[in-house]
């Protein structure tokens, strides 16, 4: 058995670039046992790859450089591993927790698009029907884009006159279990009612919205419409560089009865 490995043996031993050998090196990391005067060639004592091990070991589970430098690398014996190595895998399990919540977000907004997209026609006025939904209440536009339910998820976009207030719609496409659970709470998630709705699209900038949801309105002839229009970004600035290709779904709620309209007027 060598004594001692060159720098190209490490690396092809560990599958590291030479050039991350030479910085470990360079930050005092990892510094070889001897050092050529004349050629700078460097050297490895064999048992220098246990130490390398922990290092990547420690790298692996999430700590920087910084840390296994500073604290980690020379202060190993059990109680305090088994200590580092809980508070590491709470930190993992959470950014774990997070990734996939982001995931099932990017999933809601996947569905929600290829979904709805094949179904889009700008000319089209009709009357669909809906059971209740669920939206998250971000606010106005002042708070709408430091909120991360923005970014993902679906928007909607509640009109009343001339105001305006956002909420991240809580699609469900049937497969997430969790948020099914998480919904029940009506405070946090509160309902859009269940009903009968005047809907029609709406292409190009949001500023011109209220053009297209008039238009709508005058297509319902008697009906009773609520005064407030729901409006579901379907093509938004996300997935679209160009405003004149978002598509929004307008849906005005049609009244059935006075209870019903102050269910309405509660959103």
């Amino acid at each position: 058995m060598k004594e001692t490995l060159s720098i190209g043996e490490i690396s092809a031993l560990f599958h590291l670039n030479v050039q991350t050998l030479l910085y470990y090196d360079s930050i005092g990391l990892l510094v070889p046992a001897e050092r050529n005067p004349t050629n700078g060639y460097r050297r490895y004592r064999f048992d220098q790859i246990y130490k390398l091990a922990a290092i990547r070991y420690l790298h692996r589970l999430g700590y920087s450089l910084k840390e296994i430098h500073a604290s980690y690398l020379e202060s190993r014996d059990i109680d305090s591993t088994l200590e580092l190595l809980k508070k590491q895998s709470c930190i993992i399990r959470k950014k774990a927790e997070n990734l996939l919540n982001t995931d099932r977000a990017i999933q809601q907004k996947i569905h929600f698009i290829e979904q709805e997209l094949p179904n889009v026609n700008i000319e089209r006025v009709s009357i669909k029907e809906f059971p209740e939904r669920r939206y998250f209440p971000i606010g106005g536009e002042e708070l709408l884009y430091g909120d991360d339910w923005f970014y993902l998820n679906p928007t909607v976009v509640f009109y009343k006159n001339d105001s305006k207030y956002f909420g991240a719609y809580l699609f469900d496409d049937g497969e997430n279990t969790i948020l099914q659970k998480e919904m029940i709470d009506p405070l946090r998630f509160p309902v859009i009612p269940a009903g009968r709705f005047l809907c029609g699209y709406h292409q190009g900038a949001y500023e011109h919205i209220y053009e297209s949801a008039r238009c709508i309105r005058d297509a319902g002839g008697e009906l009773d419409l609520a005064d407030i229009s729901i409006n579901f970004n379907i093509i938004d600035q996300f997935v679209e560089r160009d405003s004149k290709n978002y598509i929004t779904e307008v849906q005005i709620p049609i009244v059935v009865d006075e209870e019903h309209r102050a269910q309405l007027l509660g959103l």
